[in-house]
């Protein structure tokens, strides 16, 4: 967010699943401006639509923004709309969120 890149969560089942208190209890979730949880829409992915309310919400094109997720199935659904994506690895979170910061064009240099 500090580098000008806005933030949207889009989740399958973020109050469903935690409880709508628990976004209370996680501050940064402030920094998003958009979050689309299904638990709401009843929209989940990898369907087109959910990825669409995301977009729409923020008025960006899909190939302005990067999608990430652990889930193939979702990166998949988001590829196929055009969405730039990243395939998170939970066992190499660094080298996931470098790939994120590549698509964005944010690389970080060490000095």
């Amino acid at each position: 967010k500090a580098a000008g890149v806005r933030l949207a969560i889009l989740s399958n089942e973020l109050d469903l699943f935690y409880g709508a208190d628990f976004r209370e209890k996680l501050p940064f979730l402030k920094d998003f401006e958009v979050i689309v949880d299904a638990t709401y829409t009843g929209i989940l992915k990898p369907d087109a639509r959910a990825y669409e309310l995301v977009l729409q919400a923020l008025g960006l094109p899909a190939a302005d923004c990067v999608f990430v997720d652990d889930q193939l199935r979702n990166i998949k659904g988001a590829e196929a709309l055009g969405l730039p994506s990243v395939h998170f690895d939970v066992m190499a979170p660094s080298q996931s969120y470098a790939e994120a910061l590549r698509l964005l064009d944010l690389e970080r240099t060490d000095p």
